[in-house]
């Protein structure tokens, strides 16, 4: 900052400085001529103003203090400078002004005292006044912030502000409040999870400009996001679309909207939407998907919105085919599970579901998740009843939680509940009790899929369409094996 300086502006001071004493002889005589002493005083007054200064609050610290020096020949002799702690600022002084070393600060009161005189006339006076200079109007909060998740900046001064802009790469536009302290800025536009230098500049509520402030403005970073089914091909008609967020949403009642889920030849497909946590958005087809079809699924990018603010960087699109109509239903009270591909029966297979103590779950479900081998363990742990794990457990296909349809080499009883709530079905793979054992487990693996549904229930219809090829229930052994699954 430059140093503030006290000048005074006298009538003629500097143009007679060095002829002054003779003009003002010859003004005296003239004047004594006119009327005296009180004639001189009216024709040649002497003193000192400060009209703008005196008891000002919103002085700028920058601009010079003007002292008025009034009548012919007046100049400047004394100056006293002080600050609100009494402290004198030293400077440097002239017969028209005073410069002082230390700047004036913002916000500070102070104290004049300043001399002037007039040599030729012997006349000296003195005025002591106080003065304050403007406040810097103080933004609350950190240099450092964020973007909020609308793209605005609230931002609070503890006075008004007369005037308000921002300077940098990151444009906004501004809205005052009634109160001229409170503002807010919004994002034009902006890249994610970058952090952009921002200049406020501003005005006192008098119009005084004061130091900007610079702040780091961060914006928030990408949402992030998966989506289900992507690439997969033949998929069962139940199986849903799922679409997991990295970040929790703001907009989360809406998301549906953003998403459109059609076949590939446009035609929409109903459904509905579904919120299995706070981070799994599901969709479920009306009646199930179209069976073999080509399906498509996209989120517009500008749609969801974490709750920080970010949205997708670019679309989120799932490309995926349905396989036949598939259906698989099992029933209780028959120990028999059907395989329906259209509408017809095209297998039958005697399984073996849930002991009494451990019944197999009923409902309607899909095939989740399928392996070719599986260790399965029990719910009890080790040391306590019923703990069991049994490796190599051939062609697993899960329909709900632990449950699942897989191949059992370690008993023949199929046709009665022998399981600890799967559906136990017959297997020659790992089978050396039984090595002609038919191959149910593996002709349901590979016929099935991801997505076929599957219905539990415990009893079958009077009459039920039975196709030739139905593997009959081998004679059930003496005692089924205890680690059925």
């Amino acid at each position: 900052m430059t140093r503030s300086i006290v000048k005074v502006s006298t009538t003629f001071s500097k143009a007679f400085s060095g002829w002054g004493r003779w003009l003002g002889a010859g003004l005296t005589v003239a004047v004594m001529a006119y009327g005296g002493y009180a004639g001189w005083q009216e024709l040649a007054p002497f003193g000192i103003e400060m009209p703008a200064l005196d008891g000002n609050t919103a002085t700028d610290p920058r601009t010079p203090i003007e002292v008025e020096g009034v009548g012919l020949g007046t100049r400047l002799f004394e100056v006293e400078l002080r600050d609100e702690s009494g402290k004198l600022l030293k400077g440097k002084l002239s017969d028209s002004e005073f410069q002082h070393d230390t700047p004036l600060a913002f916000g500070t009161r102070y104290t004049l005292k300043a001399s002037v005189e007039r040599p030729w006339l012997g006349q000296r006076e003195t005025r002591q006044i106080s003065f304050a200079t403007v406040a810097i109007p103080r933004l609350d909060g950190p240099e450092q912030r964020a973007l909020a998740p609308d793209a605005s900046l609230a931002l609070s001064f503890d006075r008004p502000v007369g005037q308000l802009e921002t300077q940098g790469d990151l444009p906004f536009t501004i809205e005052p409040a009634a109160n001229h302290r409170d503002f807010r800025l919004t994002a034009q536009r902006y890249a994610q999870n970058k952090t952009y230098a921002v200049e406020l500049r501003f005005k006192t509520a008098t119009g005084v400009p004061v130091p900007p402030v610079h702040l780091q403005i961060s914006t928030p970073p990408p949402l992030t996001a998966e989506i289900s089914n992507h690439g997969q091909s033949n998929l069962g008609l139940a199986i849903p679309l799922r679409i997991t967020f990295g970040e929790l949403l703001a907009n989360k009642d809406e998301v549906g909207k953003f998403v459109s889920v059609h076949t590939k030849d446009g035609k929409a497909i109903p459904g509905k939407w579904q919120w299995l946590n706070k981070h799994k958005l599901q969709f479920s087809p009306n009646g199930g998907w179209p069976a073999s079809s080509a399906i498509e699924a996209s989120v517009d990018p500008k749609g969801p919105k974490s709750v920080l603010g970010g949205i997708l960087e670019k679309p989120l699109v799932s490309h995926f085919t349905t396989g036949s109509d598939k259906k698989i239903l099992v029933y209780l009270d028959t120990q028999r599970a059907l395989a329906i591909e259209n509408g017809q029966v095209v297998k039958t297979f005697a399984v073996s579901t849930g002991k009494p103590n451990t019944p197999t779950v009923t409902g309607s479900f899909y095939i989740y998740a399928r392996f070719p081998t599986k260790t399965m363990r029990s719910r009890a742990k080790p040391g306590e009843k019923g703990y069991y794990v049994v490796e190599d457990v051939p062609y697993a296909q899960y329909f709900y939680e632990d449950y699942a349809f897989h191949g059992a080499w370690w008993h023949n009883g199929f046709g009665h509940p022998a399981s600890h709530g799967c559906v136990n079905m017959a297997t020659r793979r790992n089978n050396k009790r039984w090595p002609n054992s038919s191959e149910d487990a593996g002709w349901l693996y590979q016929w099935a899929a991801l997505g076929v549904p599957v219905s539990v229930m415990p009893h079958a219809p009077a009459q039920t369409q039975v196709a030739a090829n139905e593997t009959p229930a081998p004679t059930p052994a003496a005692k089924p094996a205890a680690r059925s699954q």
